[in-house]
């Protein structure tokens, strides 16, 4: 028997599931032990300290020939959320929550666990995403350069940490998937184009027309907040060839720079120079010399684009 545990909770104890059935059981712990490092040293008698909300998961062995077989400690810990080690770990955290079945966890020393509906599953995979970015507060300075304790505008905004493998890796999602899909963060392989999810594509290439077709697909204009309903909500640059001969879009990361990707080239985080971009500005553009500004993305706009 393999046991899983959520290690989400703070007033309750935490859910339970077991998988009983053996053949599931040594499929899971073969995938799961693919890779070791993910897994905080077994000799630690507790987890790293971790925030409110879902912190990792706990497996337990209750079989020493299935414990020998996979050469696994009786207890484990896979660290979930923001202090996860990047890579591969959310998608082992995401195997975890789904293969589990959370419909009612066996007792516990905390006492009989409570039964869980299935939007528990739901919960566990909503804490995965959010826990990959931050949101931040973006804020305006109040008109005529005065100073006061407010901004004039504050939204909230997500920013997610750069991860250029998941462009760069697989040929099909590379060559298939531009500027437009990296800054709404959504991998369609159609080469998306401002516009063509809503029905009414640009029509030439100036900072009005695109931005007016990102704006269709569900986009809005700086400062123009969205609702958290609306999470994700990247901060994104539009700029443009003088006459008309291309667009190009950044998005701002986690780190505090910027990255994008060059049509069908590899996502990157720097400017023509070779330079970091923490500023889409300044930085150098090539020939899109043209700044047409800031722009917000949302859930909705990134599942309407094509």
């Amino acid at each position: 028997m393999l046991r899983i545990t959520a290690d989400v909770y703070s007033g309750r104890p935490n859910p339970v599931a077991d998988i009983t059935d053996t053949a599931q059981a040594r499929t899971a712990l073969r995938e799961l032990t693919r890779d070791r490092t993910l897994f905080t040293d077994p000799r630690s008698a507790e987890p790293p300290a971790g925030p409110l909300g879902l912190r990792g998961f706990w497996l337990e062995t209750f079989d020493d020939e299935l414990a020998h077989d996979f050469d696994v400690d009786s207890r484990l810990y896979l660290p979930a959320g923001p202090q996860a080690p990047a890579g591969r770990g959310a998608e082992v955290a995401e195997r975890l929550a789904t293969v589990a079945d959370w419909g009612q966890g066996p007792a516990t020393h905390a006492g009989p666990s409570l039964p869980l509906d299935a939007s528990f599953r739901q919960f566990l995979l909503e804490q995965l995403a959010s826990g990959a970015r931050t949101s931040l507060k973006d804020r305006v300075a109040p008109a005529g350069g005065g100073q006061q304790e407010e901004p004039a505008v504050t939204c909230t905004i997500e920013v997610g940490a750069f991860n250029p493998g998941f462009w760069n890796n697989d040929t099909t999602t590379l060559y298939n998937n531009n500027c437009y899909n990296y800054a709404s963060n959504w991998r369609t392989n159609t080469f998306a184009q401002p516009g063509r999810g809503c029905g009414n594509m640009y029509t030439q290439i100036t900072c009005d027309e695109v931005a007016r077709a990102a704006l269709c697909d569900g986009m809005h204009h700086r400062f123009d907040c969205f609702p958290d309903s609306e999470a994700p909500r990247p901060l994104v640059a539009l700029v443009v060839i003088p006459g008309g001969g291309d667009y190009h879009w950044y998005r701002k990361q986690k780190e505090g720079f910027w990255g994008h990707k060059p049509g069908g080239t590899a996502a990157r985080n720097y400017d023509n120079s070779g330079n970091v971009i923490y500023d889409p500005e300044t930085a150098d553009r090539g020939p899109y010399t043209i700044f047409c500004g800031y722009f917000y993305g949302c859930l909705s706009q990134r599942q309407r684009i094509n």
